[in-house]
C-alpha cells in the first residue's frame, strides 16, 4: 500500500494546490486516470464545503489516502460545523436548469463517484471517509501480436 497525507487550511488556492499534488501523486502510484479524477473530484468537493459552510475558515484540515489493489481510501478530518455529506435529497437532475435548486450537485457528485461514503464526528472532530474503485485488469490484449 502506498499513502499520502497532507495538512492544509481549506482555501480555493490551498485546495487546488492540494488536487494537483493528490493527482500527481495518484499518477505515480500507478492509478488509473478516471480514479484519479474521481478522488481529486471527492476532495475539492469536501474541502471547499468545509471552507464555504464550516464555519471556522482558518481551521486545518487534514487529508490521507492510501492506494490499494483495488481502490483508493481516503479520509478528510475537518473542525467545522458536523455535517454529513451522505444527508440532504439529491437534486433534481432532469429539472430545466432555471428550476433546479442551487447547491447539492457537488455532494450528489460525491455520493455517485465513491463505492464507500461514511461520515463521523464527535462534536470537535469530523471525519469523512470515502472509497474510489480502480479500475480493474480487463485482459484485453495491448496492440497486434
Amino acid at each position: 500500500m502506498t499513502r499520502f497525507a497532507a495538512d492544509i487550511v481549506p482555501n480555493p488556492v490551498a485546495i487546488a494546490g492540494l488536487t494537483g499534488d493528490v493527482a500527481a501523486f495518484l499518477r505515480d502510484a500507478g492509478v488509473d486516470a478516471r480514479a484519479v479524477h474521481h478522488v481529486a473530484l471527492v476532495i475539492e468537493e469536501i474541502l471547499t464545503n468545509v471552507a464555504t459552510h464550516g464555519g471556522s475558515p482558518d481551521a486545518q484540515a487534514t487529508v490521507a489516502l492510501e492506494v490499494q489493489r483495488d481502490r483508493i481510501s481516503g479520509e478528510i478530518g475537518d473542525r467545522g460545523k458536523p455535517f454529513d455529506p451522505r444527508s440532504g435529497p439529491d437534486p433534481d437532475i432532469a429539472a430545466p436548469l432555471e428550476e433546479r435548486r442551487i447547491g447539492g450537485l457537488g455532494l450528489h457528485l460525491v455520493r455517485k463517484l465513491t463505492s464507500v461514503l461514511d461520515y463521523r464526528s464527535d462534536g470537535k472532530q469530523n471525519r469523512t471517509a470515502f472509497s474510489i474503485p480502480r479500475e480493474q485488469e480487463r485482459g484485453l490484449s495491448h496492440g497486434p501480436q
